[in-house]
């Protein structure tokens, strides 16, 4: 991981894992077969350099969910919405803004 944390607190990550039902991987929480039935517009933001969640997971998802969008962020690991906070969040309001729900 890049950026202002990288590296500050290596732990964080070995404690989130070990807190996890049964450590690494992380398990699967939706069956891949329902994407198809997301009927809504979907935001996917990915740091390229994240070493926890790899990038061909947001391609599956980007593959999978009809109407959705990919973001990568460059010179980002996992944490995006801290890493490039203000990128990340102008990203998620333009993206709300243009998709705004139904009444």
């Amino acid at each position: 991981m890049r950026g202002p944390f990288a590296g500050a607190r290596p732990e964080h990550l070995a404690n989130y894992v070990a807190g996890l039902p049964h450590g690494a991987p992380l398990p699967i929480w939706v069956d891949p077969a329902r994407l198809r039935d997301i009927a809504v517009p979907t935001l996917l933001v990915h740091g390229r350099d994240d070493r926890v969640v790899p990038f061909e997971n947001s391609l599956f998802l980007l593959a999978n969910i009809p109407d959705s969008r990919l973001v990568l962020l460059n010179r980002c690991g996992h944490w995006a919405m801290i890493e490039h906070a203000e990128e990340f969040n102008r990203l998620v309001i333009d993206f709300v803004r243009g998709n705004p729900g139904e009444d």
